[in-house]
């Protein structure tokens, strides 16, 4: 079974399901079980046995556990804020200078690429500040959540942060197996960026239709419901993050800007100096060293702590609660986070699940190390996406693709900068497609949670938009295969074609809707 085609049922169970029955919970938890079955002979006692050891042990896990903690801690953050009149004045101040669905929009889509240090805390950061502004203009939460997911991840692979210290050890782990040792990994990295189509493409797309409000498809469907009738998600939707109705109305007594932006200060910064300090400790002396050993879970949980503490201190300084009413909104906001928990707990357990299959050894074994060179980018594009699809885990296949990658590259063409620039940006650009759009990724969850989104209806939303950038991507890997052009030509050709794609798709969408 393990490294078979067998390999792909479990997270295509849970993918299928999840889109049928749009109960997230049990399709993850249906596709673990498939997994147990296929490992145990389909014992289904065992079965059991096996699924229930891979939840605890994601639970178990030290950083799952540590970020299951900094998500916790984000909601009885949230909670203050809100309980403290927070939100309701940073509504109060949006109305005098957001005065358009259009400005909304942008405003979410720049905040995405200011907050670029780490893809979760830019769906925290940028959630928090925006999803009462999308609340007040009739935005709906489907947008906001696409918005963050596509501003994450995608925009955190580009600039200085956690991400690029990954990557760059996975350059240098490719040019280890291809045996290349005259390029730098720094030098790779940023020839590797003109090659990302994937995240550059969908960062500009996300504005493209943040300034044109050209959407299509299911996403037009959930604007106009929200346009017309003012209904931010979808009858019967179950949001992963539902402040007013599970704290009730904020206090009255004084809502001021400050608490809204104190514990968001304090969260941006404590986070930064986390990354820094420990960054530093574990012996990083420049900054890229400091950011490739940075414990960057530790650094999320001691930001969402003190947005936490500093929630409280305002409500103590300006006696705005009791302690008793501090510690109910407490335990009120780490109610909010137990649907995402759960979700982000079963979608780690499905991933291990992958491991134990040897999914990726399957979809590798699938690739001819003696195909034309003409191929080659596309198809490493493809089975990336394929595998961090599946699995739910950019970092995972790029860990997998990366060392492939490059050997082929270099194997067909000889020459190594060339190969380890291209390779380098094609791989990056597919793992992140499944980061991005996956149901079982844990960002992907991330931007439901922060956006208060139904996490499904984010999904079935947000692929169309997805599938439009990496099949304009998939199109100029061809072209550059085929042709050699420089990714600076490709890129504008890229941004033309998804100009007009966009406006035929949304101009066919509106007839569908009879708009």
């Amino acid at each position: 079974m393990q490294g078979t085609a067998w390999s792909i049922l479990p997270p295509l169970v849970a993918i299928v399901l999840s889109f049928i029955t749009k109960n997230v919970l049990l399709s993850l938890f249906l596709g673990i079980f498939t997994g147990g079955l296929l490992l145990s002979s389909f014992n289904p006692i065992a079965a059991v046995g096996y699924s229930l050891d891979k939840i605890i042990g994601s639970m178990a896990d030290e950083w799952n556990a540590k970020l299951l903690l900094f998500n916790l801690l984000m909601g009885a953050g949230i909670a203050f804020i809100w309980k403290l009149g927070g939100s309701m004045a940073l509504s109060e101040w949006a109305k005098k200078r957001i005065k358009s669905r259009k400005t909304a929009n942008v405003t979410a889509w720049l905040l995405g690429i200011i907050v670029f240090f780490n893809d979760y805390i830019n769906a925290a950061i940028v959630g928090n500040v925006t999803r009462d502004i999308f609340e007040e203009h009739k935005i709906s939460r489907e947008k906001l959540s696409y918005i963050l997911d596509s501003t994450s991840a995608p925009v955190a692979t580009f600039f200085i942060s956690d991400w690029i210290a990954y990557q760059l050890s996975m350059i240098q782990n490719g040019m280890d197996a291809a045996g290349i040792k005259d390029v730098t990994p720094i030098k790779a990295f940023f020839g590797s960026i003109p090659f990302n189509f994937y995240c550059i493409f969908t960062v500009l797309f996300v504005g493209l239709i943040a300034i044109t409000e050209w959407d299509f498809g299911p996403m037009l469907k959930a604007e106009l419901r929200a346009r017309k009738e003012g209904k931010t998600y979808r009858d019967g939707a179950v949001p992963m993050l539902n402040v007013d109705f599970e704290l009730g109305e904020p206090i009255t007594k004084k809502p001021m800007i400050l608490t809204f932006v104190l514990p968001i200060v304090a969260l941006i910064g404590v986070t930064l100096w986390g990354f820094y300090y420990t960054g530093a400790k574990a012996g990083g002396t420049t900054l890229i060293e400091k950011l490739g050993n940075a414990d960057a879970a530790t650094a999320l949980l001691w930001g969402a702590f003190a947005m936490v503490i500093t929630g409280m201190l305002i409500a103590a300084g300006f006696r705005l609660m009791n302690v008793s009413e501090m510690m109910k909104t407490f335990l009120d906001g780490l109610k909010l986070m137990l649907l995402a928990c759960a979700i982000l707990v079963l979608a780690w357990s499905i991933g291990s699940v992958t491991k134990d299959m040897e999914l990726p050894k399957f979809v590798i074994s699938m690739i001819s190390e003696d195909a034309s060179f003409a191929l080659v980018p596309s198809i490493i594009f493809v089975v990336s996406m394929l595998i961090s699809f599946a699995t739910g885990t950019s970092w995972g296949t790029m860990a997998i693709m990366t060392p492939l990658a490059i050997p082929i590259a270099y194997k067909i063409t000889g020459d190594a900068f060339f190969s380890v620039t291209v390779m380098a940006g094609v791989v990056f650009a597919g793992s992140i497609f499944g980061d991005h759009c996956s149901p079982i990724s844990d960002t992907t969850v991330l931007s439901s949670i922060f956006s208060g989104s139904d996490h499904m209806d984010h999904v079935n939303t947000q692929i169309p938009y997805a599938m439009t950038t990496a099949l304009v991507s998939l199109f100029l890997y061809l072209i550059f295969g085929f042709s050699k052009i420089s990714a600076f030509v490709l890129i504008p050709v890229g941004i033309v074609i998804l100009v007009i794609l966009s406006r035929l798709l949304h101009i066919s969408s509106m007839k569908k809707y009879n708009m």
